[in-house]
């Protein structure tokens, strides 16, 4: 599935020690995502409201 993604941009989630989203009215359609991996090492992204509806809309999909 993600085998033209660079080495570098393969995220093994058992590295990640916490993952945490953060959503502001100010910025309605906009997302942060922090993730703290193991050895202290965090990162912030912004995402796009809609990616992270649309995964969540996934999810439940997948639920039932």
């Amino acid at each position: 599935m993600y085998n033209d993604f660079p080495e570098q941009l393969h995220v093994n989630l058992d590295d990640v020690r916490h993952l945490e989203m953060k959503y502001s009215c100010a910025r309605p359609h906009r997302t942060e995502l922090v993730v703290e991996y193991a050895g202290g090492r965090i990162r912030v992204y912004e995402v796009d409201r809609f990616l992270i509806e649309l995964l969540l809309d996934q999810l439940e999909y997948l639920d039932t």
